[in-house]
């Protein structure tokens, strides 16, 4: 969804933002029967809101006043034209990627972990909640990972590595649930204990801390999970011989314009400096890097815009086979970059749902490895552009992990978590799937990976 995607852009270079979003056990609230942590929408204000506000506000006003005065009184009207353009777009797309955020402020996300019922609850405000039984899951699994971050000081600038191990539960059809991410060794060790007490499952370790753990206790099923409420956000009809399933992204006047204006953006920078180019034509040693340079950027530009911006995803099951089909929103392209993949019942293992680190959450299906080899095309690559990694979820077993939606997060309003599992649910009913139920010895030969 374009908010989230812009939000991410604009803090994904601060150092701040990384160790802002670090859980902390200090979050959980243990009880007798059981622990929960609330999470509050961590955009909605605070200091990533003051920091919005000074970088785009201040230095955007300041920024669209200089080349405003400049495109005003001065000859050359096109390179402060563009100035004030980009200016003006950065402070309009901040705008209405707060404001939407801050219409969510209200939204809590909720896990809990209920050893009277045996349940896991996962909750979000305005949403259905998702009960799954604690006797279903398999183990917990650390995995590792890094994130580089630049931080600009007084005199100099640095880059850093952030390091975080993530905690996740696996349940039986290999789907995963982030529970916590942890800055150091001894804090993960801290933290499973402090897990393991209430949910005493094996330890599947695939990072270097050798922490692997086949040790647990028979969970009782003690009561049978709620079913999840149908939600206008997915939609089912007849296609082609099959039932297709669309989870629906909200539309609004701010989305479309941000759509329209980010490809305006980075095509106006390209032609900026095309004209700049032609106003020194004698200067032909320009052309030997603006060439190179202009297919560069203009691939990535295309890429992104068609790609992100303006993807469109079909999903078609009927009871022998899943089919995906990929294309775009533009009319004059939706044909030439279109591409169907199709899997039969007999090569599907399980459809998926992971919430994972990000704030991300996927609808995805995973192959077995009896498949065959997996040819991929450059479509493939192209049409997972803004793909999330998975690569980490991949579980033995699996020929791939191919995510088929992802969703956002805190938006005031479209799908959620619940959904994705109710399009799940739907698919496996239409498929009349038999998922392959994992075990935890199942999952042990990914323990020797480091």
């Amino acid at each position: 969804m374009q908010e989230g995607f812009v939000l991410k852009l604009i803090f994904l270079e601060s150092s701040l933002v990384s160790g802002l979003f670090i859980m902390s056990l200090d979050t959980w609230i243990s009880e007798s029967n059981g622990m929960r942590k609330e999470t509050k929408n961590p955009y909605s204000g605070g200091c990533i809101f003051t920091i919005g506000i000074l970088a785009f506000g201040v230095f955007g006003s300041i920024a669209s006043l200089f080349f405003g005065v400049l495109f005003l009184t001065g000859e050359d009207k096109l390179f402060p034209g563009f100035g004030f353009f980009f200016c003006i777009s950065l402070v309009i797309i901040f705008i209405i990627t707060m404001r939407s955020y801050r219409k969510a402020s209200h939204i809590v996300k909720t896990i809990e972990i209920q050893t009277n019922t045996s349940l896991l609850s996962l909750r979000e405000t305005g949403k259905s909640d998702v009960e799954l039984p604690l006797s279903e899951f398999i183990s917990y699994m650390i995995l590792f990972r890094t994130e580089r971050s630049s931080s600009t000081g007084s005199s100099i600038n640095t880059n850093s590595t952030w390091k975080y191990w993530d905690l996740y539960l696996v349940y039986k059809d290999g789907s995963c649930i982030l529970l916590e991410t942890f800055r150091d060794g001894n804090s993960l060790k801290q933290g499973l204990e402090f897990f393991r007490t209430k949910l005493p499952l094996p330890v599947l370790d695939r990072s270097d801390l050798r922490l692997t753990n086949s040790g647990s206790k028979d969970i009782p099923r003690k009561q049978e999970p709620k079913k999840i409420e149908p939600s206008p956000w997915v939609k089912t009809g007849s296609k082609d011989q099959g039932t297709k399933v669309e989870i629906i992204e909200p539309k609004s006047l701010g989305k479309t314009f941000i759509t329209i204006l980010v490809p305006a953006l980075f095509y106006g920078a390209w032609f900026t400096i095309l004209n700049s180019f032609f106003a020194n034509f004698e200067n032909l040693i320009f052309l030997i890097f603006f060439i190179p340079f202009s297919v560069f950027f203009l691939g990535i530009t295309t890429i992104m815009t068609v790609f992100i911006l303006f993807k469109k995803t079909e999903v078609i099951a009927n009871s022998f086979e899943l089919k995906l089909r990929y294309s775009t929103r533009i009319p004059v392209l939706s044909s030439l970059l279109y591409k169907e993949r199709g899997f039969p019942l007999s090569s599907i293992r399980n459809v998926r749902t992971i919430r994972m680190e990000q704030d991300n959450q996927i609808l995805c299906v995973a192959l077995k490895s009896s498949n065959g080899p997996n040819q991929r095309t450059f479509l493939d690559f192209l049409y997972n552009v803004q793909g999330v990694n998975l690569s980490g979820k991949q579980l033995p077993g699996d020929a791939e992990l191919l995510g088929i939606t992802t969703l956002g997060s805190w938006l005031p309003k479209g799908p959620g978590y619940s959904d994705l599992v109710y399009a799940e649910n739907v698919l496996e009913s239409v498929l009349n799937l038999r998922e392959e139920s994992l075990t935890f010895s199942d999952l042990a030969p990914s323990s020797h990976k480091k």
